[in-house]
């Protein structure tokens, strides 16, 4: 069975969870941004898949290592992971940058770079620009709902905000007002139950072809190898063998695809050890050897636990 386009961004939630701990806050503005858009006519499966990819630009492993050392991973809010991107275009590059290798939403680059722009900046007559607009509007009532004392009062002071701002375009706002007057709006937006149910069902099924299925592989390696000079190229080397050994074993064209991505994605763990246990230059104690071991039972449950290794040969491969 094809993995396929649904259980890649579930695969990505899951990278979010573990690594980054910002899913709510995905799930928040693919929610906003999708229901926005469909106020002002706008896909829903588009608003809600790039409302969700807007801030992958912060699994950049440069930026995980800060958190890590200075807050970690368990004990970092939300804010943490703003204040320490002191240039919002930095994720929004390396977000556009990871984007344009997901084959289904690559055209939409440019929607996840612009995401912080002023509406000034943005041309309203253009539909990537429009979306941008949308995301940025999303981004802040989410961050808003994430940082202020939840409540009534937090979803009225959001409201008179957003309808005093010059900073975010016109339709965007004007559709926001409208969804704002609805409290099922705002208690949907804090039922972790409900984003995670309105996210998936907006997500097609669609088999992943080899060629778009090892291009996401590459984007996760990528991920993982930067991380620390002591995994640069590791997962590549591994990659690049394993496919090797799969073409020798005379496995088949197929199975062979399999290994090569299983190999691509095998260490997505480490992406949450501390970077302190990875570049320790002397012999790790029997607390950070813990710690280290761990990022093999990580990696098993970004890729999806049992229930995906049951249903994809391929994963069990990893």
């Amino acid at each position: 069975m094809k993995f396929t386009t649904k259980e890649m961004y579930l695969l990505l939630l899951r990278l979010l969870s573990k690594v980054a701990r910002i899913e709510t806050h995905a799930l928040q503005v693919a929610y906003i941004a999708k229901n926005i858009g469909r106020e002002m006519g706008l896909e829903t499966w588009k608003m809600n898949t790039i409302g969700f990819l807007h801030d992958i630009g912060l699994l950049n492993p440069v930026h995980v290592n800060q958190i890590q050392k200075i807050y970690g991973i368990e004990k970092a809010t939300l804010n943490n992971w703003i204040s320490l991107d002191t240039d919002s275009d930095n994720h929004s590059v390396i977000g556009a940058r990871i984007v344009s290798n997901i084959s289904d939403v690559a055209e939409f680059a440019d929607v996840i770079e612009k995401h912080h722009y002023h509406k000034a900046l943005l041309d309203t007559s253009n539909e990537h620009d429009m979306m941008a607009g949308i995301i940025h509007l999303a981004d802040a009532i989410s961050v808003a709902l994430l940082t202020e004392v939840p409540g009534h009062e937090t979803v009225l002071n959001i409201r008179k905000q957003i309808k005093n701002s010059e900073e975010y375009l016109k339709p965007a706002t004007e559709a926001f007002e409208f969804l704002s007057g609805n409290l099922g709006f705002w208690w949907s937006c804090t039922d972790k139950d409900i984003l995670f149910s309105e996210f998936s069902r907006d997500l097609e099924e669609k088999p992943l072809e080899n060629s778009h299925l090892q291009t996401f592989g590459n984007v996760l390696m990528y991920i993982v190898d930067v991380k620390s000079r002591f995994t640069t190229n590791h997962t590549e080397r591994i990659a690049y063998l394993s496919k090797l050994l799969a073409e020798k074993a005379h496995l088949g064209e197929e199975r062979m695809m399999e290994v090569f991505f299983a190999a691509k994605i095998h260490d997505l763990g480490k992406m949450a050890t501390p970077i302190s246990i990875l570049e320790k230059p002397g012999k790790l104690s029997s607390e950070e050897q813990y710690i280290m071991q761990k990022h093999v039972f990580d990696s098993f449950l970004i890729v999806g636990g049992w229930e995906a290794l049951e249903k994809h040969r391929l994963l069990e491969w990893g």
